[in-house]
């Protein structure tokens, strides 16, 4: 075992040890403050932490709060981008998702089906032809290579294989592979990357002003949101990854930056249990309504999220929801195409919604808009990144570190293109963990097994070491679902986490996976665990539970 994978949770890195974080953050001078701690924040950081820069990031929420926990849960290349000749796009994304499935946590093959159906947009030349473009891309003199090639499939076996896909003018199809992925859980292991590492990581911080001095930017005011005091923190070059709330951030435009540099768009999710989708694989469907592409998408065994919707948004950027309209009109569409879903209201699990940084792009529609990221300085020393999609995080990273070597602001920073494509130091092999849980004596149901590996990876070692100080921990949540006590302890000791909605929301897919009829009982559950541990009185934990299931009521207000 090597030094990282002995410290990683020997670190305080939790809710008790907050204000010494804190106090450090004062008190240290730093090469680079980083705002912002949804994917591209966090791969910032640890691309800093691992080239040896003294690093601090702070985030005015929860760990990926933002966009980088409503996605389609997908690490995936953007196939659809191959339609707009973004080639250098879809490699790059293609890439970054073979090495991610490879060394990173909960990322997993799926299949997707393309179909062809008759006087649909996509002819079998144009479906085989991305799908070809797409493997090359990914595989072409690459260390790391996609799960499978694609496989073009006639009529007959597409239904043999996806029975209750639509049969009436399928003329054929591929099967190709891309991956899910839990958004908001690889964003904190890549946070704890950094943290590992030396990093200095905090949330629900937020950047109030800068400190300015002669004309150029050296430090952050904050508000620590916990305790309502103001935190200085002080460095040499300061990062905004701040995704949609980039155009706050920023105060001097260069010339060649649109402002604003933002288009935010919504999109939205719906989630069924499987059953009543009716689908095996992953789907690529066209709407009936205005014939964009989206997702018909398996999530574990059991569950399926449909989405995304692609539309402008001018709301509340941190609070955006699933309306009416925006689920009919995903629901319409799959009910054509798997004509015996059972897709009423009765059965919607839960809805998120998200907003995406898309970068300004004139004349052009929501969908149609690049997923390309800007790295740029400002003339007041503010280094902006922005735009691009969540499976590039780490090329983003590693591009914005080319553009601080290019200004010479630090020396000895350069490394070989792909250095930071290493394992992370949370994998195992699942024969280590099936070791482990033999050695226990404990016998876990196989889908709890399998959810602890996929999720937590070493940390499921930890939480098997919880679960055998306190065996009741190994008690499920809710009887019909696979969370148990003893995860939620560990996102507690091991995770900075301070809310119920965080442990819900980020520190394990609750809030989308419990049907939001019994997400009440689950909530209480789980806010007992928490005031055990942090010693909350019953006025504390009543307030948790009010605001989770307040965000709850939300995502399914138009039911």
């Amino acid at each position: 075992m090597s030094e990282l994978e002995r410290k990683i949770f020997d670190i305080s890195w939790n809710n008790f040890a907050r204000n010494d974080i804190i106090e450090k953050l004062q008190s240290t001078y730093y090469d680079l403050i980083i705002i912002g701690g949804g994917v591209t924040g966090a791969g910032v950081a640890r691309e800093a932490a691992m080239r040896d820069l003294k690093v601090a990031l702070v985030e005015m929420q929860d760990f990926a709060a933002g966009t980088s926990s409503r996605s389609s849960k997908l690490a995936h290349g953007g196939i659809r981008y191959l339609a707009y000749g973004e080639m250098d796009l879809v490699k790059t994304a293609t890439t970054e998702r073979n090495w991610m499935r490879h060394h990173c946590p909960t990322v997993r093959p799926i299949p997707f089906l393309f179909a062809e159906i008759e006087g649909g947009k996509y002819k079998r030349r144009d479906i085989t032809g991305a799908c070809k473009i797409y493997d090359y891309l990914s595989d072409n003199g690459q260390e790391f290579k996609n799960y499978k090639k694609y496989k073009w499939y006639s009529a007959e076996k597409i239904h043999e294989m996806e029975p209750e896909f639509i049969q009436e003018g399928v003329k054929g199809g591929v099967v190709y592979y891309d991956c899910n992925v839990d958004d908001a859980r690889l964003t904190l292991e890549i946070l704890k990357e950094a943290v590992v590492r030396g990093a200095d990581i905090i949330n629900y911080c937020k950047v109030m002003d800068y400190i300015i001095e002669n004309g150029k930017i050296i430090g952050v005011k904050c508000e620590d949101l916990e305790n309502n005091m103001e935190v200085i923190i002080k460095g040499k070059l300061i990062v905004s990854a701040t995704g949609i709330w980039t155009d706050q951030l920023l105060r001097n435009y260069p010339e060649n930056i649109p402002k604003p540099l933002i288009r935010p768009t919504k999109g939205v999710h719906v989630q069924f249990l499987r059953k009543h989708v009716k689908n095996r694989m992953a789907t690529i469907i066209s709407s009936i309504t205005d014939d964009r592409s989206f997702f018909v998408l398996p999530r574990n065994d059991d569950f399926t999220i449909i989405g995304t919707t692609d539309t402008d948004y001018e709301g509340d950027l941190s609070s955006p929801f699933c309306t009416k309209k925006d689920a009919d009109y995903l629901i319409k569409s799959v009910k054509y195409y798997f004509p015996n879903a059972e897709l009423d209201y009765d059965n919607i699990l839960s809805t998120y919604a998200g907003i995406r940084p898309l970068v300004m792009q004139k004349g052009k529609s929501e969908s149609e808009v690049s997923r390309k990221h800007v790295i740029f300085f400002s003339d007041d020393g503010l280094l902006t990144i922005t735009g691009g999609k969540l499976t590039e995080w780490r090329a983003m990273a590693e591009d914005l570190f080319e553009e601080v070597e290019k200004k010479d602001i630090f020396p000895n920073i350069h490394r070989e293109k792909g250095f930071s494509k290493q394992k992370f130091i949370i994998m195992i092999e699942k024969e280590d963990w099936l070791m482990a849980l033999e050695e226990s004596g404990f016998e876990l149901d196989e889908k709890i097994s399998n959810h602890l590996f996929q999720q937590y990876r070493r940390g499921a070692l930890k939480i098997l070491e919880i679960i055998q100080e306190n065996p009741h921990l190994s008690e499920k949540i809710l009887e019909d679902y696979y969370f148990i006590k003893a995860e939620i302890v560990y996102t507690l000791r091991y995770e900075l986490t301070l809310h119920l909605i965080d442990v819900f929301c980020r520190r394990t897919e609750m809030a989308i996976f419990i049907d939001h009829r019994k997400q009440e009982k689950a909530a209480r559950i789980v806010a007992d665990i928490m005031a055990k541990e942090y010693g909350w009185n019953e006025k504390k934990k009543n307030q948790e539970i009010n605001t989770y299931l307040d965000y709850i009521k939300k995502t399914i207000a138009f039911i």
